[in-house]
């Protein structure tokens, strides 16, 4: 994955590679982090909803190391996601005003997409899923929560995992994704 550093003005690769930490915007407190992440997930959420309305907002967070900033953005698009459309979602980001102050990462959800809205996780039903929850808010205090979701309600998600039928409140999930499965022998 490359993305465009416009402080240096040149193009570069990912840092880090995949499965990197994300953490989100250095020096500020946890609530001002969360009001900043949501405040720019609704931001490229609208932008993409007015100019690209068929593209698909998977995920959006800041991440990177301290001074980094970097806007990591995951597409999904009905038909593919392929190097011009992930441009096209760069330039409606840049046109924004975002490029100005973030270097920009936009990427297809890969095999194992995020799950994000209540459609995505409707879709998901019946597939394999894994849940990162708020520490006790199952029981066990578990911090995640994986197998196959059977059920998505307003207020909460149902996961039939290997120890039993979990129910997680919706309010709970940090991260979703879906995971792929591996058939036995393979």
């Amino acid at each position: 994955m490359c993305y465009l550093n416009r402080a240096a003005g040149r193009t570069q690769a990912a840092p880090g590679g995949a499965g990197r930490e994300t953490r989100f915007f250095f020096g500020i407190s946890e609530a001002q982090t969360a009001e900043t992440a949501t405040a720019i997930e609704h931001q490229v959420e609208e932008l993409l909803a007015e100019h690209l309305p068929d593209v698909d907002l998977r995920a959006v967070g800041v991440g990177g190391r301290a001074g980094s900033g970097v806007l990591q953005v995951v597409i999904g698009h009905p038909v593919r996601v392929d190097h011009e459309l992930c441009a096209q979602v760069t330039r409606v980001l840049d046109d924004a005003g975002l490029r100005d102050r973030y270097a920009v990462e936009v990427s297809s959800p890969g095999p194992e997409p995020p799950l994000r809205t209540s459609d995505h996780y409707i879709a998901a039903i019946g597939e394999t899923v894994k849940l990162a929850v708020e520490p006790g808010s199952v029981a066990g205090g578990a911090k995640s929560v994986s197998g196959t979701l059977t059920d998505v309600g307003d207020d909460a998600l149902t996961v039939d995992t290997t120890a039993g039928v979990v129910v997680v409140p919706r309010d709970a999930v940090r991260r979703g994704r879906m995971v792929k499965r591996i058939p036995c022998g393979e």
